[in-house]
């Protein structure tokens, strides 16, 4: 009889047999190490995430500051129009670019010369530098003060219903720059061409066989360089004086412009590729500088024309210089005398003054009567004459007459005697030989300038214009400084006399013998001349 299994295993499940090999279950002590472990990898990874974390805000905040809340900080604005600082840097690459423009342009007139040529060559490597730490410079005024003076030209224009129009600008840089950028067009050799040598002529040498240059057009005016301006001040951009050329189509000066520009920047890539180094300005940066700077030539002169019209323009018969003559009655007080003493002194010197003044006009030779009568030793013994001097009465050989002379020749016709004038060295007698009065575009220009100067102080004062930060007030030292007066003189520098050079003759007696005299030998020693 087969035996039956005892106590089968319940769902037909075979008995298990313990695995000796098997790791024991783990204790207590196992898990709770585990468990550490694991916090202590999560607190790992939880500080390693937020140290990334970190670093990323710092760098996006980083990122944000440099480049977007200081390009967006204000540095000035004018009326409604503000200058941030990101536009304040591209103003400044457009200065940058007029500048390069206007050393090409200085180099095209003066390449010839080496001394002014060395002074505008090769500073496109300096100027790609300034460009390169540009962010990390200060402010520049004279870069704000420009932009300022431009924002109020345009603002104050507009009510004035003058403007200028692109093809106007275009029209005016060709004017300007296209014989200095566009070269002359060369005439093309055709296969029928044919070359003619007359047999009489000798060529013997390379140079003869070689064709004449055709000189390049030298161009009839130069945009003068915008000057810096002073923070805070009006100034005006120089007009240049131009010989009046034919004005290209709105069309043909726009390919002119692209054609100035494109060959501005290749002059450009050739002083880089010297020092081996790469554009930091476009062709645009070129152009927008071209286009600001002849924007603002055509908004000065039509506002100069409108404030200062031709047809109404009155020119002045004043001179702004002349050349003069005198004959001096000196006059010297004491330092310590009174008012009333150096009035009676003038009195007294005056029946002299008013004697020689009667003989000149009874027919007495002028420069006989300064060389026998003037006090003036500077002037006497060249029969009187003062020299040329300007409104300011400066001079031309270096002396500064005082402004009651200036204003008495000035006043006076070529060849005619002036009144008595009196100065603080006492009665001269004035004649005037030669007057120079600026011709009537000299004078209409220099209106038109202080006119232009007037009415942008006045812009100035109408527009708001602010700087930020707003610069600080100027501490009150008190009392101003008083105005140095310059050192007056009563005629030219008196020339020094020459010192003519005299010998001393010395005794050098020479060693000898004892028993017998020694012969002394006179030795001619030069004096030098005391200055």
């Amino acid at each position: 009889m087969a035996d039956t299994p005892k106590n089968p295993p319940q769902g037909g499940r075979k008995p298990t047999t313990p695995n000796p090999h098997a790791a024991p279950p783990p204790t207590r002590r196992r898990l709770a190490r585990h468990a550490r472990e694991v916090r202590d990898q999560r607190r790992v990874m939880l500080i390693i995430g937020s140290g990334i974390g970190l670093a990323l805000l710092i760098l996006l905040v980083g990122l944000s500051y440099d480049r977007l809340w200081i390009p967006s900080r204000p540095v000035a604005q004018v009326g409604s129009t503000t200058l941030n600082r990101g536009d304040y840097w591209q103003q400044q690459r457009l200065a940058y670019a007029r500048e390069l423009s206007q050393n090409f342009q200085l180099l095209a007139l003066f390449g010839g010369n080496q001394q002014i040529a060395q002074q505008f060559a090769n500073q496109s490597p300096l100027i790609n530098q300034q460009i390169r730490n540009q962010r990390a410079t200060e402010v520049d005024p004279a870069v704000v003060s420009q932009w300022e003076n431009f924002q109020l030209k345009l603002q104050g224009a507009t009510p004035l219903g003058l403007s200028a129009s692109p093809d106007e600008i275009n029209q005016a840089i060709a004017n300007d720059l296209a014989l200095i950028f566009i070269p002359p067009p060369v005439e093309p050799i055709t296969p029928t061409t044919t070359v003619e040598l007359t047999p009489t002529v000798a060529l013997t040498t390379t140079a003869e066989l070689m064709p004449t240059p055709t000189a390049t057009p030298s161009p009839t005016a130069l945009p003068s360089p915008t000057p810096s301006p002073t923070a805070g001040g009006p100034t005006s951009t120089p007009e240049p004086t131009m010989t009046p050329l034919p004005t290209p189509l709105a069309a043909e000066a726009s390919t002119q412009v692209e054609q100035i520009v494109d060959e501005i920047f290749r002059r450009y890539e050739l002083e880089l590729a010297a020092v081996s180094d790469k554009p930091l300005l476009t062709k645009e940066d070129f152009r927008a500088a071209l286009t600001a700077q002849y924007h603002e030539q055509l908004l000065n002169t039509r506002v100069q024309e409108r404030l200062v019209p031709e047809a109404s323009f009155v020119a002045s018969e004043v001179p702004n210089r002349v050349v003069a003559r005198q004959i001096l009655v000196a006059v010297n007080p004491p330092a310590e005398a009174t008012q009333e003493q150096i009035e009676a002194l003038f009195v007294a010197a005056k029946g002299r003054a008013d004697a020689l003044l009667s003989e000149l006009r009874g027919g007495a030779d002028f420069a006989t009567l300064a060389a026998e009568e003037s006090d003036d030793p500077g002037s006497a013994s060249m029969g009187g004459d003062l020299g040329g001097f300007d409104q300011d009465g400066k001079a031309d050989n270096g002396a500064t007459y005082p402004p009651e002379l200036v204003t008495a020749a000035l006043a006076l016709q070529p060849n005619t005697l002036s009144d008595l004038v009196r100065t603080q060295f006492g009665w001269h007698i004035l004649e005037v030989t030669d007057r120079t009065v600026p011709t009537l575009e000299d004078q209409l220009r220099e209106a038109r300038t202080k006119a232009l100067d007037d009415w942008l102080t006045q812009q100035r004062t109408t527009i708001a214009v602010q700087r930020f930060p707003a610069p600080t007030a100027t501490p009150d030292l008190g009392p101003a400084t008083a105005t140095v007066v310059p050192t007056y003189m009563p005629g030219p520098p008196t020339p020094m006399p020459t010192p003519i050079p005299t010998e001393v003759v010395t005794a050098v007696p020479t060693e000898a013998p004892t028993e017998a005299p020694t012969e002394v030998v006179p030795t001619a020693v030069p004096l030098t001349p005391t200055p």
